[in-house]
């Protein structure tokens, strides 16, 4: 019988008090990361927030009783979803109600407050992990190079995606100190809120070299989906069906899948302009979408749909009433391609998927910590190579792994990379260039360049830590 993995586990019999000196430093490097977070919430104002933008009508839906999975579906998983329920309640408890506008500004900046929180606990997860690897002083700099990119300060103030981000680390840090199971429920959280944290479960199942603890690690992720989901399937509720089904027949966006399929558009997720009319909401139209849905959105503010142009609001109105549709058939899913996709993506998925099965099967049935945040770190960026769609904030799911996992200035290089390329992506091509007249050439190019050098990084950064699966 192999030993328990614990046993592997050194720091634990040699643990020494930190220096006086990264004492101070860490409190130092806390002080000035959340000063300077608070600070940017109150002065800098993104061009871009996805909270503003994606989430005001679906706050004030809830204002209205109506909530996600029990009366539409929705993009985010119920994790997600009512996360963003319960700050919205803690929003209207600090601010008070007001005009829509209003509470759409306080709901913003209590999700940005919240990223700080979730942000420091990411921190504090890179230090621990990395200095497990190489050492207080070293883990200490890696912290310096999150602190100081511009993409994870960019994606805390836009996006609500340190969260997920946060419960994949914590189950990386379980799979480190050998808690499969606990493991097990923090992925299947992470999972059940963004899907993503899912590439966790492989270095999770070689913490034991006992087959009945992999079942039991498995077995509490299946229990913990099923928990977080009864409460949305009783009763014959097709919301959140309907929400994994819109994952799996979306179109590929932003990848180089999409490039493949000729798609240069975003993540939109909603009818086309032709299926922008009132018939959309009649049965006729085929999608499924009650007569509560047009009465309810036709009677919201304006504003909480956007203040750009005619038809900017008028996609964000029917994006937002494409939730109410019980049959996706507004979705763009046919490859335009034809066959040549699905060969391409299919035959590169196979491939993938073998090679994976194959270098999970080398490796020894129990793996030491240093080796399984290697195996977690290489299977998320093979999973974010082979996914169909990406988005900007996906970055901050990869930085912490390069800092944790490379030495600092390796991994300060390959964050600093990844961060460049998602600059230009956004909000370079995405504000200054897509769509611009006189600007075709430039948009196509610098679209290809972006999406290129990303899934090259990718193929670089887990082939650098491939060699590490097999070295201790």
């Amino acid at each position: 019988m192999s030993p328990t993995p614990r046993e592997h586990y050194t720091t634990e019999r040699v643990e020494v008090p930190l220096p006086r000196e990264t004492r101070r430093e860490l409190w130092l490097l806390a002080g000035l990361f959340v000063t300077a977070r608070l600070m940017s919430i109150w002065w800098f104002e993104p061009r871009h927030s996805d909270v503003a933008l994606f989430f005001t009508p679906f706050a004030w839906l809830q204002g209205q009783g109506v909530y996600p999975f029990l009366d539409y579906w929705y993009e985010y998983l119920p994790v997600q979803a009512y996360l963003i329920v319960a700050l919205r309640w803690v929003a209207l408890a600090v601010c008070g109600r007001g005009s829509p506008l209003w509470e759409s500004t306080c709901l913003v900046r209590t999700v940005q407050v919240a990223s700080v929180v979730w942000e420091l606990a990411i921190l504090h997860l890179v230090y621990t992990l990395a200095r497990m690897l190489r050492g207080p002083k070293p883990a200490v700099r890696a912290c310096w190079v999150y602190v100081a990119l511009f993409s994870t300060g960019f994606v805390s103030l836009s996006y609500v995606e340190a969260f997920p981000v946060f419960l994949m680390l914590v189950s990386v840090f379980l799979a480190a100190y050998s808690s499969p199971v606990w493991g097990a429920v923090v992925v299947a959280g992470g999972f059940m809120a963004k899907l993503l944290p899912i590439g966790v479960l492989p270095a999770l199942l070689k913490c034991d070299a006992r087959w009945r603890w992999r079942l039991v690690a498995i077995g509490a992720l299946a229990l913990t989906v099923a928990g977080l989901s009864a409460p949305f399937l009783l009763g014959g509720r097709p919301w959140l069906a309907l929400s994994f089904e819109c994952t799996a027949k979306r179109p590929p966006w932003g990848t180089v899948w999409a490039l493949l399929d000729g798609r240069r558009e975003f993540g939109y997720v909603g009818p086309g302009p032709q299926d922008q009319t009132p018939a959309f909401f009649q049965e006729e139209s085929g999608f499924g979408v009650g007569p509560r849905a047009e009465e309810l959105l036709k009677s919201a503010p304006p504003e909480i749909f956007g203040s750009g142009p005619p038809v900017a609001r008028r996609t964000h109105f029917y994006h937002v009433a494409a939730h109410f549709a019980t049959k996706l058939k507004f979705l763009d899913s046919a490859p335009r391609t034809g066959e040549t996709y699905w060969w391409v993506y299919g035959g590169v998925g196979v491939a993938l998927a073998l090679f994976y099965l194959v270098t999970f099967a080398r490796l020894p049935s129990a793996l030491p910590p240093r080796r399984r945040l290697y195996l977690a770190a290489f299977t998320m960026f093979l999973l974010f190579f082979y996914t169909k769609g990406w988005s900007p904030q996906f970055v901050l799911y990869l930085i912490p792994l390069v800092l944790i996992t490379f030495p600092v200035a390796e991994g300060g290089l390959w964050a600093l990379l990844l961060t460049v390329v998602v600059f230009l992506e956004m909000p370079v091509w995405t504000m200054f260039v897509h769509g611009r007249p006189g600007m075709v050439v430039a948009d196509s190019l610098l679209l290809h360049a972006t999406v290129i050098a990303r899934t090259a990084l990718f193929l670089v950064i887990a082939a650098r830590l491939y060699p590490r699966l097999f070295n201790d």
